[in-house]
């Protein structure tokens, strides 16, 4: 955007009319509006126009753009100018200062250089990975913090729709359920970069020329779908994503018309369908100059008090700094004359000041240091790499033209046709600017040395082209946003390709922005999408034709004629409470687990009441308030690592297949990484235990149970342990120290477990470990453990009392190494029954065996399986 620069001394001349005017104006609601403004302008350095800006109209909020960019030190030093500007002129708050850092196709700051040029929505989405979103929002967020940049527009929450496909890659796909998932674990990343927040975009849905056509044939852009339409699509991820706390959100064009609804209708907008049924309380923000009153009529004056009206708290100025004075003295006019309530201004600036009650001002100058990107571009490079290689999807390959390395002589042609498309990057002055694709052509070029690269534009196809596509044995055609006008030609280009190669001449076909290009003809036989045409996307790509990489990427969007996929809806995910929750949540369990697994309400509360590591989340029916799911986690805390446990997961069976499960899933992954020193995640759980893991026919993990009166005596083992010299006694207190010694030796590494034996000094229940020993040496012991008592595990395992009242329990067999492969584990199992028996029990459970060891010990001692899980972990 080209903008006016005033180079005089002088203040612009409508700065000087107000000084004048303004005496009816107090500072304090002059800096108020100011906190509302969001400006931008055109040069690297701080101009004495942008002075005036922050020292007199007290302009809180700045918005970086290419134009003020030359590298992060550069940058940084202009963020920190601005910080102190505002700081000397009494603010008490920092600056926000914002960039549009969508990623992909958009990306301000990050152009490989001067930050990591980080994947874009849809490439992320192709990638099903939700956790590529949250680890590259981080990523993202370090870099923008390190050169001063603490407010970031994005994500894009709309959803690809027939009414929306302008949004393109921008949207992390089609499906409400999925995209609520990539941005919640968008927003979580965002969430861990201290000092950093952003606001998404754009309500109802991102303005384009297809919208707005049909707007103006509907009127207003909510008429454009049904109100279940709205609900059951459009609206999901941005719900979603105000669940979660969202600080901001910015409002579309879209909403604006040209004509005296135009206020009614947009607030209707903003305070019906965003405050009350999304219920999003934080701050609304609006380009004024994207609204029609400024686009059709250059008049920001009514743009910013239209803005205002309809209940927006931050108002964008993309536009010369006299444009920007005269719409921040126009709202002056309009509080003045009582157009504009004061209180609306108040409110509005509550809100923003919420927003900035994280920053401070220590932090915002000390946390910006330039020096450090390069560093965190090395880091980050391995998690670009990754998801770019995970995001090339390929859509078909019909005529198995994959490899082309399998379908190639060394001395023979490819030719590489791609479209003259815009840079990514401004190239800096003087600077020829770089075709994006040559990234490509050099990429092919180190697979197979003969690759002929010719660009082709809106005129398609010339006869070189033609004749270098006869000559070649193959030929590698690239789209991108064909469908698109203005682009359509691209189409045109590709079936004469088509054409010329149907003598079954390898053809392989590369979208490398939109994967609706090409998806409806299935004429192309090969269809590639990379979802973005970046240096590292594309060589991704190249990667997968020549068979280096297997391409595991999915389309995050409906394939045109195939079958509609079901839609699941959204479903907002609560922290489980104790007095809302227990009762129906037992009354969950007994529907989901029957009588297989009894669990009263009691008992239930025992194992999910645990303060300090554990945390269950909940999805309520909204409508009923009916519990329909719940899922129960836990944080073991080891002395060297932590686990994180998913220990239960359940849905109410008449409620299944509809995203309550993945929702509960995805929300309770994302808490336990957050967890310090965390290693890996389970799936089922240690202490308490559930389920040591997944109900599944894998016969991998066994829980035991045997009736006492069942057993069977090993005779001739128990011989010869005693031939041994191995005795088997209860645990005494002048021995605890020595046993702790032996299990922080030997059994450390083990979570929880250590800890389970160190509980039993405290609850006065050390007469609860059996140990073997040689000549008073411990060799080997075991814990078990009845209802009566303090014994922690009694609680941790709920099973045994819930088969019948008098059975106990055994857990945590330990035998040093030297020891084992001579029964000494037999041995301690029988004297632990024995001990059981003795104390008036019937039964004895025990948890968490595998084959092996059923097989090769307990079996033998009579024990029979009660449950069958598998075990399931996920290194972090």
């Amino acid at each position: 955007m080209t903008t006016t620069t005033m180079e005089t001394d002088e203040e612009p001349p409508s700065t000087r009319r107000s000084s004048e005017s303004d005496s009816d104006m107090d500072e304090q609601i002059r800096r108020v509006i100011g906190q509302m403004m969001l400006v931008t302008f055109d040069e690297p350095t701080v101009t004495k126009e942008v002075r005036i800006l922050i020292e007199k109209y007290y302009v809180g909020n700045f918005k970086i753009s290419r134009r003020n960019i030359v590298d992060a030190t550069q940058l940084a030093n202009l963020t920190t100018e601005l910080q102190k500007i505002a700081q000397a002129a009494g603010y008490q708050q920092p600056l926000l200062i914002a960039i549009d850092q969508e990623n992909g196709m958009i990306s301000k700051f990050g152009d490989g250089e001067r930050g990591t040029h980080f994947p874009g929505s849809m490439a992320i989405g192709a990638t099903r990975q939700a956790n590529n979103a949250y680890e590259v929002a981080k990523a993202m967020g370090k870099e923008l913090i390190a050169v001063g940049i603490n407010w970031v527009f994005a994500p894009i929450l709309d959803v690809v729709s027939e009414n929306n496909l302008a949004i393109g890659v921008r949207s992390f796909g089609d499906n409400p359920v999925e995209v609520s998932r990539f941005i919640r674990a968008f927003l979580d990343g965002i969430n861990s970069v201290q000092g950093l927040t952003c606001t998404p975009g754009t309500f109802p849905m991102t303005a384009g020329k297809t919208v707005e056509r049909k707007q103006r044939k509907a009127e207003s852009v909510m008429a454009l779908k049904t109100d279940d339409q709205w609900e059951q699509q459009d609206f999901v991820p941005f719900r979603s994503a105000v669940a979660s706390g969202l600080p901001g959100l910015r409002i579309s064009s879209s909403i604006w018309t040209d004509d005296s609804s135009s206020s009614a209708e947009a607030r209707h907008i903003v305070q019906d369908a965003l405050r009350r049924k999304i219920g999003h309380e934080g701050v609304v923000v609006c380009d004024c100059t994207e609204m029609p009153q400024f686009t059709q009529r250059s008049d920001i004056r009514e743009a910013v008090v239209l803005a205002i009206g309809a209940g927006c708290d931050v108002l964008e100025i993309d536009q010369s700094v006299e444009v920007q004075v005269k719409g921040i003295e126009s709202i002056y006019d309009a509080v003045r004359s009582g157009r504009i309530i004061r209180s609306d201004i108040y409110r509005s600036a509550e809100k923003i000041k919420m927003v900035k009650s994280t920053l401070s001002w220590s932090n915002v100058l000390a946390s910006t240091d330039a020096t450090i990107v390069p560093r965190l571009m090395v880091e980050h490079e391995p998690l670009v790499k990754r998801i770019y290689e995970t995001s090339v999807t390929v859509a078909r390959d019909q005529n198995q033209f994959l490899p082309l390395s399998l379908r190639l002589h060394p001395h023979e042609k490819i030719v590489l046709l791609t479209p003259v498309v815009r840079p990514l990057h401004p190239t800096k002055p003087g600077d020829v600017p770089m075709d994006p694709f040559e990234s490509f052509g050099k990429a092919l070029a180190q697979r197979h040395s003969k690759v002929r690269h010719a660009p082709y534009n809106v005129h398609g196809l010339s006869q070189i082209h033609i004749g270098l596509i006869k000559q070649a044995a193959a030929v590698i055609l690239v789209t991108s946003n064909a469908l698109q006008c203005g682009t359509r030609t691209q189409m045109q280009t590709a079936k004469t390709v088509v054409r010329l190669c149907s003598n079954n001449k390898p053809l392989v076909c590369v979208a490398a922005c939109n994967p609706d290009d090409l998806l409806a003809d299935t004429s192309f036989g090969t269809y590639i999408c990379t979802y973005e045409y970046t240096k590292s996307a594309m060589e991704a790509a190249a990667a997968v034709i020549f068979g280096e990489k297997a391409a595991s990427g999915v389309i995050p969007v409906g394939i045109p004629g195939a079958l509609t996929r079901r839609q699941q809806r959204q479903w907002s995910v609560d922290i489980w409470e104790k007095r809302r929750d227990l009762f129906t949540s037992a009354d969950l369990w007994k529907e989901c687990l029957g009588s297989k697994w009894p669990m009263d309400p009691t008992t239930l509360s025992t194992l999910l009441d645990r303060p300090g590591y554990s945390k269950h989340f909940v999805v309520r029916n909204p409508v009923t308030g009916d519990l329909l799911g719940l899922a129960v986690t836990y944080t073991i805390m080891g002395q060297k690592r932590s686990l994180g446990s998913l220990a239960l997961l359940i849905v109410r069976p008449s409620h299944r297949n509809q995203g309550i499960g993945l929702s509960l899933h995805d929300v309770a992954m994302r808490e336990l990484s957050k967890a310090p020193n965390i290693a890996s995640m389970q799936l089922g759980s240690i202490f308490p235990r559930i389920f040591p893991g997944w109900r599944l026919q894998d016969n991998i993990i066994y829980d035991l149970f045997v009736e006492i009166d069942k057993t069977i005596a090993p005779i001739d083992v128990m011989a010869s342990l005693t031939n041994m010299g191995i005795e088997f006694s209860a645990c005494r207190p002048e021995k605890f120290d020595s046993l702790m010694m032996f299990e922080q030796r030997n059994f450390s590494s083990y979570p929880g477990w250590v800890e389970k034996y160190a509980d039993l000094r405290d609850s006065d229940d050390i007469a609860d470990i059996i140990l073997a020993t040689i000549n008073g040496h411990i060799v080997g012991a075991a814990l078990l453990f009845t209802a009566v008592g303090n014994n922690q595990i009694s609680r941790d395992i709920p099973w045994p009392r819930l088969i019948g009242e008098r059975n106990g329990g055994l857990a945590c067999v330990s035998v040093k190494d030297q020891y084992r492969g001579h029964g000494l584990g037999i041995g301690l199992i029988w004297a632990a029954i024995q001990e059981l028996k003795q104390r008036g029990l019937t039964g004895c459970f025990v948890d968490w065996v595998d084959k092996g060891e059923y097989e090769g010990t307990y079996k033998q001692v009579g024990f029979q399986q009660w449950g069958q899980y598998r075990e399931i972990w996920r290194k972090i």
